[in-house]
Parts: structure tokens; sequence; C-alpha cells
């Protein structure tokens, strides 16, 4: 029985996660699109990002006008992160004056695992410097030792 609530639960996850936003209109005459990319990897899903364009393609067409990329943003997926792909876009007239978009080619960002949050600094210089105020006020180390070894514990954080 748990194994079946855990493949449905799994299955609603995946679902819920590659859902889009629809077209959502932004300001006067710009609309917004985004999309989170429910299959599993690492990386850039072409597949999401032509999802994207693809309903903002149909939007504008339904209007009799073209799509005009104003922004967009895709996130590659990584370990515990779905990607995404969001479009912020115009509608304009077919043959109109709009230009092409002009945008550097995607950034992957590297994930550091090893990086530390604010909080779990904060907590390992305080549980640091609490063990060393209790090593001064039991007299095991000397007020000179405690400076030098607080200063090297403030200087790592």
């Amino acid at each position: 029985m748990t194994k079946k609530l855990n493949i449905i639960i799994l299955t609603s996850v995946m679902v819920a996660g590659c859902s889009s936003t629809g077209v959502i209109p932004m300001s006067q005459d710009s609309y917004f699109i985004g999309k989170k990319d429910g299959s599993p990897g690492i990386g850039i899903s072409l597949t999401n990002k032509a999802e994207v364009y693809q309903e903002a393609n149909e939007f504008c067409t339904a209007k009799g006008l073209e799509v005009f990329v104003l922004r967009e943003n895709v996130i590659p997926a990584v370990p515990a992160r779905l990607g995404s792909t969001e479009l912020t876009f115009k509608c304009v007239k077919p043959g109109g004056t709009a230009q092409a978009l002009v945008k550097d080619a995607d950034t992957v960002i590297k994930v550091d695992n090893n990086v530390k949050t604010e909080s779990a600094v904060s907590k390992d210089m305080y549980s640091e410097l609490t063990k060393l105020k209790e090593l001064l006020d039991s007299d095991v180390i000397t007020k000179e030792e405690f400076e030098k070894e607080k200063s090297e514990i403030l200087s790592k954080y």
C-alpha cells in the first residue's frame, strides 16, 4: 500500500512540476509564460524551452500576430532542483520592425554543495566560540590563547 501511495505522490509532483503558468498579461502589451521542467536530469531542457515558445506562438497567432521576445530566462536543472523556462514577450504585427532578440548564450550555474548557508555558518561559529569560552572559564587555556583562537575562528567565517 505504501509503495502505491509513493508512486501516486511522485507522479503528482512530476505532473505538477511540468505545468505551465499559461499566458499571463504583464503590462499594457506584454505577456509572460513560465514552465518548470518536470523531467529529471541535469542541464537545460530544450523540450521545455520549445514548449514555452510554442505556447507563446499559439497565443499570438490566435490574434493574427507574431511573437516578439522581450526577455528569456532559462534555469538548468540540477540534482534536487527542476529547471525552468520563463519568457516575457509581446505580440506584434507580422513582418513588422521587430528585431531579433540579442542575448548571450545560456549561462550554466554550477551549484557548490559545500557552501555553508548563513545559518549553518552562524551555528558553527557560535558553537566553536562557546566551546572556546568554556575552555577559558575552566582555566584550560589562557586569555591570550582564547583571543588568538577567537580571531582564527572569526576569520574562517
